[in-house]
């Protein structure tokens, strides 16, 4: 009996979600691509969006993590409220799987910060004894062409930590866009983390 195409692009979204949730995959775009390589499922009808992976995500925390899950969800946004309250002269912003719900061992505690410059943060955290690499990222706003911005890692009791750093002007009261849903990016300041915290 030939597997629907419907039915394809669910176990590739429910490949990729493994991939992505327990083998520490980042890029959904990849993910999706050793999936459908891995089960054969080389046609583009058989591709699932990225929300789709996202939901199947959810969907596999509630299947074989729901005990854990909780737990590990806490750490990762403890760290970004004591993150967050470190670095608040840079209006920091919590995104990504901490403030989705979906934090994995393998994932990162994303924030958005505004500075002068991204030299500016490296000073802070020098300042702070903070060792932390340096990185860049390609991101893009509204209609507007992706433009790379320096992002900064480091660790709090192993688990990474990655600023994203903008300029501090007009633009940061933009939500850049999300390279999972195409939308802006979904983000929260401290005071709605602190109540996330709360509920977990």
């Amino acid at each position: 009996m030939r597997t629907s195409h419907e039915e394809l692009r669910n176990l590739v979204a429910e490949e990729a979600a493994r991939l992505i949730y327990e083998e520490g995959f980042r890029d959904y775009r990849l993910a999706k691509l050793r999936a459908a390589e891995q089960l054969g499922a080389s046609t583009p009808t058989a591709q699932p969006t990225n929300e789709a992976i996202e939901a199947a995500i959810h969907e596999r925390i509630r299947l074989f993590d729901a005990e854990t899950h909780p737990a590990l969800l806490k750490k990762h946004r403890e760290v970004a409220l004591e993150a967050m309250d470190f670095l608040q002269p840079y209006h920091p912003y919590l995104t990504g799987a901490a403030l989705e719900g979906i934090s994995s061992p393998h994932s990162a505690v994303t924030l958005l910060l505004a500075a002068d410059s991204a030299e500016e943060v490296m000073f802070f955290l020098e300042d702070h004894k903070i060792p932390f690499q340096t990185h860049d990222r390609r991101v893009r706003f509204g209609s507007k062409k992706p433009e790379y911005f320096p992002l900064l890692r480091f660790y709090v009791d192993e688990i990474e930590v990655e600023l994203m750093i903008f300029p501090h002007n007009d633009r940061f009261t933009q939500a850049p866009i999300s390279p999972v849903t195409g939308k802006a990016m979904k983000r929260a300041d401290r005071k709605k983390v602190a109540a996330l915290l709360n509920q977990t």
